[in-house]
């Protein structure tokens, strides 16, 4: 059977009366303990079960992309010997500038390697380049002139290529020498690159 407050005839009671008037003051305290204990109590008290829910869903989250991330750390380690690898390797083919004389004396000794006679080897002095600043390399030309034959010629450039540092051949010039027919006179202009002073 439903409740109705309807049903209840309020002039019948008599709120004169010790044991009614208790019950209306029972009544009325029971609805001032909710109402103090929803605003006071029940409603932070959600307020922070939110926010430490939404906290730890967010750490839940954070958790497993640190777990990935720890799972990953093989594959980063092997990454890092990898580049490791490749910075030694670029190191070699990029010398710093002070190699220079140790990187001519090497080309002198591929030319003789390939039977081509070195008449000079001078690195060409460029002015510095303006808005070139912050390079991480540098242009170095170095001018080569000797005296060859086409297939010995042929064998130095290859050397060139494949050998421990960039080097790049930009111009070539070749011109008959009538007192050796089968020797030719050659300049090569070559350029490698260095690691800048700084």
């Amino acid at each position: 059977m439903a409740f109705d407050l309807k049903s209840i005839d309020f002039k019948s009671i008599d709120f004169k009366d010790a044991k009614t008037q208790r019950y209306v003051l029972f009544g009325l305290l029971g609805i001032l303990l909710f109402i103090v204990y929803m605003y006071f109590i029940f409603l932070p008290q959600l307020t922070k079960d939110v926010i430490i829910t939404g906290r730890m869903i967010t750490l839940s989250k954070d958790l497993g992309e640190g777990r990935n991330l720890i799972g990953q750390t093989d594959a980063f380690k092997k990454k890092v010997d990898e580049y490791k690898d490749k910075i030694e390797l670029y190191e070699k083919k990029l010398p710093a500038q002070q190699e220079i004389p140790s990187l001519l004396e090497n080309l002198s000794k591929m030319a003789r390697n390939a039977n081509i006679s070195i008449i000079g080897i001078t690195p060409v002095d460029l002015k510095p380049q303006k808005g070139k600043k912050n390079l991480v390399y540098k242009e170095i030309p170095i001018l080569i002139t000797a005296r060859s034959g086409y297939h010995e010629l042929g064998r130095f450039l290859s050397n060139l290529e494949n050998g421990d540092r960039f080097m790049k051949v930009v111009d070539i010039s070749i011109k008959a020498n009538s007192a050796t027919p089968k020797k030719h006179d050659v300049e090569l202009m070559v350029y490698t690159y260095v690691l800048p002073n700084e």
